[in-house]
């Protein structure tokens, strides 16, 4: 019997290099799109808390509407608590890092003497305007509150 050595169709060099080259752009690109996840990832966490914060002053204004038996409340009172939500402490006007990024606060009175819708809208300094958060709430007083 006769054995034929391995076809060979004339040298192959460099094709080694040409393997190892493509492994690592497909590899690059797995790396670029963890980081892209990575950056999302952050960003979503950074607007979750945004959100918590949000919600947490309108919950915080909703309690001194029940400790005020009423929905309208004064208007320095507003404007003061506007100030903390804007992240500026009320009475040495310094900031307090605590607050939400361009943040504007509305109270609107509802159709009955006993609800009130707040507003809290807020921007990030990277975002075009126009692209606001938004977190509306409704305070209802009951019978017993007012």
């Amino acid at each position: 019997m006769r054995k034929f050595p391995p076809y060979r169709s004339g040298p192959q060099r460099g094709v080694t290099l040409i393997e190892v080259l493509v492994s690592v752009l497909i590899m690059s690109f797995g790396i670029l799109g963890v980081v892209a996840l990575q950056a999302r990832a952050i960003q979503f966490s950074l607007d979750a808390d945004d959100r918590n914060r949000a919600a947490l002053f309108a919950d915080d204004l909703a309690a001194q509407m029940r400790l005020a038996r009423s929905t309208t409340l004064p208007t320095s009172q507003i404007e003061d608590f506007e100030k903390r939500v804007q992240g500026i402490d009320p009475v040495t006007s310094q900031p307090t890092g605590l607050g939400l990024p361009n943040a504007t606060l509305t109270v609107a009175a509802g159709a009955t003497p006993n609800v009130a819708t707040i507003t809290i809208a807020w921007r990030h300094p990277g975002e075009p305007s126009g692209q606001d958060s938004r977190l509306v709430t409704d305070v209802v007083l009951t019978a017993e509150e007012m």
